[in-house]
Parts: structure tokens; sequence; C-alpha cells
């Protein structure tokens, strides 16, 4: 990478750090996905069942077969038919996990979390049920303020999640939200974590690549 360009990131990171930690937050950075997923594995050690939400980010890792490995029952409602009693019993079981692994849409350099999505387990679980939460982002997710984290999430994320869902949205040909009325719509549901949650330890993980919407 240019030493401008990795500059740049510095500040940005280091600003984006500071103020999660002023907001309650804990706040790592990881050069490496590598780093990422060993600080997950070594956060639910003491953890006998792990919720994952809808996350590319996360699972980018490969942290889902890491943790089954280490004898953890992983809610990861990927591997069900969406819509099914089974998929949303799991959906219902990460809200009650020990942990809860996630990404977020956005991060704005201000300290907030920005997300929007569909059915609400996602933030749900972020949010209160597990007591410890470990949110992974890239730093491609990093954006000023919550004005472009809202920018980002109808731009970026949600058109090409949309995408990948084969949804029948009009985003999905004009490459940003026309805050359509569409029955395939995801975008439902608008989140942003101003502060820590009163009864949830959050740790962001910010790392150090382009990964995820």
């Amino acid at each position: 990478m240019d030493e401008f360009v990795r500059a740049h990131w510095q500040i940005v990171i280091d600003a984006t750090m500071k103020a999660l930690k002023d907001h309650g937050f804990d706040a790592r950075f990881c050069s490496t996905r590598e780093e990422a997923a060993q600080f997950i594995l070594e956060t639910a050690k003491d953890c006998a069942s792990v919720g994952i939400g809808g996350t590319h980010t996360a699972r980018a890792l490969g942290i889902v077969p890491m943790l089954e490995s280490a004898g953890k029952t992983v809610y990861d409602h990927w591997k069900l038919k969406v819509g099914t009693p089974e998929e949303l019993d799991c959906r219902r079981k990460q809200m009650l996990a020990d942990l809860f692994i996630s990404s977020a849409n956005a991060l704005t350099m201000t300290g907030e979390l920005v997300n929007r999505e569909g059915a609400g387990n996602r933030i749900n679980g972020m949010t209160f049920g597990p007591p410890k939460v470990i949110i992974v982002v890239g730093r491609n997710k990093i954006v000023p303020d919550l004005d472009a984290a809202i920018g980002r999430l109808e731009s970026v994320a949600g058109p090409i999640r949309a995408m990948s869902l084969n949804r029948k949205t009009p985003c999905v040909k004009t490459g940003y939200c026309m805050d359509c009325d569409s029955p395939e719509r995801i975008c439902r549901i608008t989140h942003i974590m101003h502060r820590k949650p009163a009864f949830t330890h959050v740790t962001v993980l910010i790392l150090d690549e382009e990964i995820g919407y």
C-alpha cells in the first residue's frame, strides 16, 4: 500500500477507535484475519454457545468451523432454509447465546455503529441478550459521520446485499436505494448504536482490509 494511503488510513482508524472507546465500546485493531479470528477464539473460551448474525465479514474469517472444532454450539441460521421453524428458532437462540458475533453496515469516525436489515435478529443480538458481543468491521465500512453512514447503507451495503440474495428490488438494477415497497425489500429496520448498550460488553474489531458489504 502507498505510504500516504497507509498514513491516511491510520488517521481514520485511530480517530474511529478513540471515538468508540469514548462511547464505552472496547475497540481493537487487527492487522490480519488470523489475528481477528484468534481474538474471537480467545473470547469464546468460556462460552458454551455462540450466535452468528447475517454477516459475510465475520464468516470470511473462517470462524464458524473454528468454533465448532473447539466444541462450541454455534447457532448459524445460514445453514438452514429461510423462514422454516428450524431457521427461526436458530435466530432466536442466537439472542440467548453466550457470545454473539456480527458486523456493521457502517462505522462512523464519531463512534456510532449503523445497521439496516430485514428481520431484526442481528441488531437484537448485538444490543441485548448475549453478555458478550464482537462486531467485526473492515476499514472500508468506516465513514465520517451518521449522514455518510446512511449514504453507505443506501448506495453500497443494501444494493449489494440484495443482489447477493437474488432479490427482485429496484436497487439491484439502479445500484442505490429507491425506498421501494417491494415485498422482497430487505431494508426494513435502521439501527444506530450511539453508545455501548447498558448491559452488554461490545468489542469492535477493526480489520485492516476491505472486507464485507
